[in-house]
């Protein structure tokens, strides 16, 4: 006797809230029952069913569990002659025609009998070579008006996202998705107690506290996390907020545009530039002699002389080193017959601007098309994030249901998916993959790297004009990390 396997599947959480999951098993159903003569038998030890995956990006095809079925056909575990039950065509896939062909040709070869239960018709590797050719025409055409579809809709979300964009300078509030001390409906409001929250957070930074510490200071005074979703405060909700922008005012659309007294802004430019470079002069830095990034890479920006270091030592400090003043200034400066006025600038003024540059070019969005599609996957990834977090909390007050557990493995893989995609993006949108700008950042950290190979690979020159006291940061490229930044608003 036959076994016949219904596949399911549905790409969001409307659809699943509808009629999609019983439309699907009903028609798999009728089609056994008005089909005696076949002597089919529903499976039912299989849980063939993919809640919220996409066959358009074949997500539901490797890693949902219609992938655990291919597999299962691969490797002899499903019998020949078996049926596969599925609604139509675009269930199985919706990618472009010769995938979707390629996946169905897998199975019909290996036997399989797969019904399209919306037309009745009939996939084998017999009808697909011996009706001249008719049902491989009729397939593709299917194929085809699937993937154009979703290609369409795609296509339809990301353009729409980018004239939302657009209006934000308007005064239209992009999403409701706001900073947990905004409120939802009027991103112009903030609330009083969750913005003692944040302040309390800068603060404690501010003073020298880690992520881990503020984090277990904030669960011992019992302050109430920054989602109803979360237990407690962690060390990446801590990280949340100190890396920010929105405690400015400031919001950063993906197409570029950073818009300023988007929010109300509830912490100080001050304060946030202080909390931004915690512990970057380290213990080796104090010693005048030790290699640093910078080395050879600052010039002046008036006459293109080498910035040099200078310094003078001062008093002995508890631990045995000394107090060491350390300042750059433009080599052609020094001399009798100066081009350029003596004008020094602290070194570690320049150190933490630099960073500043860095840290700007890694987290601003790219001023490119990528842009609408990392902000798309980016909210995607976000909204996944919490659902993941209900999930979880859901698993442990009902006690490891095996459906919610089912559901929870299709949201992380589906959340895998999704940060690869993420990366993939983030790689095509700017010059420099995201690893390069880490390790640039590490070396200027100083973090056990005592040269400026890893730097360099980032940065080619740091041009400082001594006279207006500011820098600008160029990427070996030839790319300027950052419009010129002023020495004077950069606390050493």
């Amino acid at each position: 006797m036959p076994i016949a396997y219904s596949y399911i599947r549905f790409s969001s959480e409307k659809q699943a809230k509808g009629d999609s999951i019983r439309r699907q098993k009903d028609l798999a159903s009728e089609y056994i029952e008005r089909n005696p003569q076949l002597g089919l038998e529903l499976d039912t030890s299989l849980q063939l069913t993919d809640e919220g995956l996409s066959a358009y990006k074949g997500v539901a095809q490797t890693k949902g569990s219609l992938g655990v079925f291919n597999r299962l056909v691969e490797d002899g575990k499903i019998e020949r002659g078996s049926y596969l039950l599925v609604e139509s065509l675009d269930r199985l896939s919706r990618q472009t025609p010769r995938k979707a062909l390629a996946q169905l040709s897998a199975l019909i070869d290996e036997g399989i009998v797969v019904v399209t239960l919306n037309d009745n018709k009939v996939y084998t590797s017999v009808s697909m070579d011996e009706d001249s050719g008719m049902s491989l025409m009729f397939a593709i055409m299917l194929m085809s008006r699937a993937h154009e579809e979703s290609a369409t809709k795609a296509d339809r979300v990301s353009r729409a996202w980018r004239q939302k964009m657009l209006r934000v300078a308007d005064g239209v509030q992009l999403t409701k998705r706001v900073p947990f001390w905004i409120v939802k409906e009027d991103r112009t409001k903030s609330i009083a107690d969750k913005v003692a929250i944040v302040k309390k957070i800068f603060k404690l930074s501010a003073d020298g506290l880690g992520g881990q510490r503020i984090a277990t200071l904030l669960n011992n005074e019992s302050v109430e996390p920054p989602t109803t979703k979360a237990a407690k405060w962690g060390i990446s909700s801590v990280k949340k907020v100190l890396n920010s922008e929105a405690v400015l005012g400031v919001l950063n659309t993906a197409d570029g545009v950073r818009h300023e007294n988007y929010y109300p802004r509830v912490i100080s430019e001050k304060l946030w530039i202080k909390t931004r470079f915690q512990g970057v002069t380290s213990k080796s830095t104090r010693d005048s002699h030790s290699v640093h990034p910078l080395s050879g890479l600052c010039v002046c920006a008036v006459c293109g002389a080498t910035a040099t270091r200078s310094g003078k030592s001062g008093r002995v400090r508890q631990d045995g080193t000394k107090n060491i003043w350390r300042t750059l200034v433009c080599a052609n400066s020094m001399g009798a017959r100066s081009a350029c006025s003596y004008q020094s600038i602290s070194y570690d003024k320049i150190v933490k601007a630099v960073l500043m540059a860095l840290m700007g070019y890694q987290y601003v969005p790219p001023k490119d098309d990528i842009g609408g599609e990392l902000w798309q996957v980016g909210e995607a990834i976000s909204f996944l994030s919490d659902d993941i977090i209900e999930l979880q909390d859901s698993i442990k007050v009902n006690k490891g249901s095996p459906t919610l557990r089912q559901e929870l493995t299709a949201k992380m893989l589906e959340y895998d998916e999704l940060k690869a995609e993420e990366a993939r993006l983030k790689m095509l949108s700017r010059p420099f993959i995201a690893r390069e700008v880490e390790g640039g950042l590490k070396a200027l950290l100083n973090e056990g790297l005592l040269n400026n190979k890893c730097f360099k690979q980032v940065v080619r020159k740091i041009a400082i004009n001594f006279n207006e006291r500011s820098l600008i940061v160029t990427g070996h490229d030839g790319t300027m990390l950052e419009e010129k930044i002023d020495l004077s608003n950069v606390y050493a």
